[in-house]
């Protein structure tokens, strides 16, 4: 039961990644025209709130992707020279730490989210873009990494109590 959530959490964010990931081009491009309109035509067209949103889903709906590929901040210079196992345990051990910031931030940002929908959240900018679906796929991005977060705690939990050479983690 705990290696098939495993792999559908895996699968499920790796997938996400893949689909969000044509993000960065559009995000590229976009900055590109923001900063050729303002710099060299003089003619700002104010691409900055769409920018803004664009990163930010690329952002939170990104996190369960880089964790499960171990892009976020880590103590590497600690935990390199220690085995496989060894780097488990350190998992193991900072989990809870991690599982309280993710939970204040399932929370926090649920809470945020639910506040923006009842309200459907508008920009204050030039731009008056609804905000609250942003809202909503940072909520779900932070999902995703709490999902993601479990996923990862369950395979260092089996490397930790894997036996014998020849076992599996």
């Amino acid at each position: 039961m705990a290696e098939q959530f495993c792999r559908f959490v895996d699968n499920l964010n790796e997938w996400v990644g893949k689909i969000i990931s044509p993000l960065f081009i559009i995000l590229t491009l976009g900055v590109s025209t923001d900063v050729f309109t303002r710099y060299v035509l003089n003619n700002p067209w104010y691409y900055v709130d769409i920018n803004v949103q664009i990163m930010g889903i690329a952002a939170a709906l990104g996190g369960g992707y880089c964790y499960l590929h171990n892009g976020h901040v880590a103590i590497d210079v600690l935990t390199s020279r220690l085995s496989a196992r060894g780097q488990a345990i350190v998992n193991v051990c900072l989990f809870p730490i991690i599982l309280v910031a993710i939970i204040v931030l399932v929370w926090q940002i649920g809470d945020y989210t639910l506040t923006s929908v009842k309200q459907l959240e508008n920009s204050t900018s030039v731009f008056i873009m609804p905000i609250y679906p942003f809202k909503i796929l940072m909520f779900l991005g932070t999902v995703l990494m709490a999902l993601q977060a479990i996923s990862k705690f369950i395979g260092d939990l089996r490397r930790v109590f894997a036996t014998g050479s020849g076992a599996k983690p």
